[in-house]
């Protein structure tokens, strides 16, 4: 009988390790023993490598030791960092070496980079998915989409990619057609960029976009996707006219249509939706729809939207099994609104909370990803499953008048499942928000409020905080914040791999030197503020989140006690800052000797430090 994990057969671990990260499983086991480091140094299995939040000194190793000698092998590849990448691409030449790679997601990639590096991808024999995201915006994507068209097997294609002028240049002609079959364009794009660019995606069968209407007169679409049996739109200013002009190009092949859009009354015209969907889609399977108004009051009343929408309630509805319902509330602002959607299940990626003036109640499985609350009170008796959410944001509302509402949150979603929790609600505090990471206790991302970082109340001997252990790897503070709001942060989050805050101008050096600032004497040396109580949160005394660097060291006699550990902070954005002050902190680490290697980059008046 099998009783030592060594003894397990090769076929097993392997099937072990295909759950962990690959990184990982080189830096455990490699050097182990003889037989674990041929399993893994000597395997054909291929490789799926995810490099996001480290530190470079990390990455730099794990380039040379991982990636380089395993080129052959690797299956995908995702970076995430705009450092990371430069760093990848300098030292890493990506051309046809890369035989098995098959996947390639770049999120957060500078767009000045962006041309040269899809430029080497066309050496790729076997890139089938590729995925985009630029953090700044450029100021065409008619290169970009020539230079996706050219690549040679593409089939799968998100873009995340805005450009600062919405007027579109034409594509720059193409002499061949390209292999794509799936394309997600997340950001907002023209009619006639969409029209030039399905002249040269003959093969595509899926299309997710953002529509905006056009600045010229609209262009025949001279060739129509064969296979195009998918789509999904998101409409902005664009009238029901212009939508049906589009869809009644490859309407008669579509299955699957699905349409959010606001303003134009003629959506919501039931009969018109009957007789389009009748003549010209007729082996449409699934159809989803979400229209949203804002009621002004003085030309059309509510009722007279209430009578529009009871339209879709007929058996042509009904018999295809297409349900509908409505929301009608008021936003924070005052302004009265009404969201019209399907349902059944609900499949929109964001679902709103809001004070109710008028619903039609609705029940089952909600798919949505993100869940925002502009409102508290209706949760406890909420009818819906939120099965896939991921995502919680808390905008607005008066939490003080629902204090339950916590506890009602855990039966709406599924705990393990929320990883990104979002706070821009200034009443919101800090036993509120350590109230919500223990109910969802797998959070990783969050962003908060500066004034978050506050007890309602001070603690007392007999009422004392209680600081739980939690997987938070990164953060972002709204405000301006000060050094006292991130030492609080960072005794809470001893894991906080990636902050991005903004300070003061006269602050910044200070807070840069204490996150940059590695051990005890640097801190004492320069005499930087170390307080027992922060903001009503006593941390005199009482044990507190570290990591496992720091349990190692700490002398409970000495000082290292009231210091919080940033051993695992790698990555450190700061909002809106002078240019002029990057050589500051050069000469700064440089003197201080506050980091051996790192990589600085100034960009649209953020400073990147890795």
């Amino acid at each position: 009988m099998i009783t030592r994990f060594e003894d397990l057969s090769n076929e097993l671990l392997y099937e072990i390790f295909d759950y962990f990260d690959i990184c990982y499983i080189y830096e455990t086991f490699s050097y182990l023993n003889n037989r674990f480091h041929h399993l893994i140094h000597y395997s054909s299995l291929p490789l799926n490598l995810s490099f996001s939040l480290m530190s470079k000194t990390t990455f730099q190793y794990r380039c040379k030791y991982i990636v380089l000698p395993n080129i052959h092998r690797i299956l995908s590849i995702h970076l995430s960092n705009l450092l990371l990448i430069d760093y990848f691409f300098t030292s890493c030449s990506f051309d046809y070496l890369f035989t098995r790679l098959e996947s390639f997601t770049l999120s957060n990639v500078k767009s000045e980079n962006l041309i040269s590096i899809l430029t080497n991808l066309a050496f790729l024999p076997r890139l089938f998915s590729l995925n985009v995201t630029c953090i700044d915006k450029i100021r065409s994507r008619s290169f970009i989409y020539y230079l996706i068209i050219s690549l040679p097997v593409l089939k799968y294609c998100q873009l995340y990619i805005d450009i600062w002028n919405e007027d579109f240049d034409y594509l720059i002609p193409n002499n061949r057609y390209s292999s794509l079959e799936y394309l997600t364009i997340g950001t907002k794009c023209s009619l006639n960029e969409l029209c030039e660019l399905l002249i040269y995606t003959p093969q595509l069968k899926r299309l997710s976009c953002t529509l905006s209407a056009s600045n010229n007169s609209l262009n025949e679409i001279s060739q129509i996707p064969v296979c195009l049996n998918t789509i999904h739109l998101q409409l902005e200013d664009i009238s029901f006219d212009e939508f049906q002009w589009l869809i009644s190009s490859f309407s008669l092949q579509l299955q699957v249509l699905s349409v959010s859009t606001q303003g134009d009354i003629e959506f919501l015209e039931a009969h018109r939706w009957q007789q389009f969907i009748s003549c010209q889609m007729p082996i449409l399977k699934k159809f989803y729809f979400q229209y949203q108004t804002m009621i002004s009051g003085l030309l059309v009343t509510p009722e007279y939207y209430y009578d529009l929408m009871k339209e879709f309630n007929s058996s042509f509805w009904h018999e295809k099994q297409w349900f509908f319902t409505y929301q009608h509330y008021k936003s924070n602002d005052g302004d009265s609104w009404i969201t019209f959607y399907s349902t059944k299940p609900y499949r929109w990626s964001r679902y709103d909370f809001h004070e109710v003036i008028n619903q039609h109640h609705e029940t089952g499985i909600n798919l949505a990803d993100e869940v925002n609350f502009y409102n508290y009170q209706t949760l406890a008796q909420y009818p819906i499953q939120f099965t896939q959410t991921t995502r919680l944001n808390f905008s607005q509302g008066d939490i003080t008048q629902h204090p339950l509402f916590i506890s009602d949150l855990t039966h709406l979603f599924c705990p393990s499942k929320i990883t990104e929790l979002i706070i821009s609600n200034e009443k919101f505090r800090f036993e509120h928000l350590l109230l919500l990471v223990h109910e969802f206790p797998n959070i990783q991302f969050l962003t908060i409020p500066q004034n978050i970082l506050y007890l309602s109340l001070p603690q007392t001997h007999t009422n004392r905080l209680i600081i739980t252990k939690n997987k938070i790897m990164k953060v972002t503070i709204l405000n301006q914040c000060t050094l006292e709001d991130i030492q609080i942060l960072l005794r809470w989050c001893p894991n906080l791999q990636s902050l991005d805050i903004e300070v003061q101008k006269e602050n910044l050096q200070l807070i840069i030197y204490f996150l940059l600032s590695r051990s005890t004497k640097q801190i004492h040396r320069n005499r930087l503020p170390l307080s027992l109580d922060f903001k009503n949160i006593s941390f005199w005394k009482q044990e507190y989140n570290d990591c496992i660097s720091c349990r190692n060291k700490k002398n409970f006699n000495s000082s290292i006690f009231s210091i919080p550990c940033n051993h695992h902070l790698s990555l450190l954005c700061c909002r809106n800052i002078n240019y002029k002050m990057i050589e500051k902190f050069r000469i700064m680490i440089n003197k201080e000797k506050l980091l051996n290697d790192y990589a600085i980059e100034y960009l649209d008046e953020d400073m990147y430090l890795w």
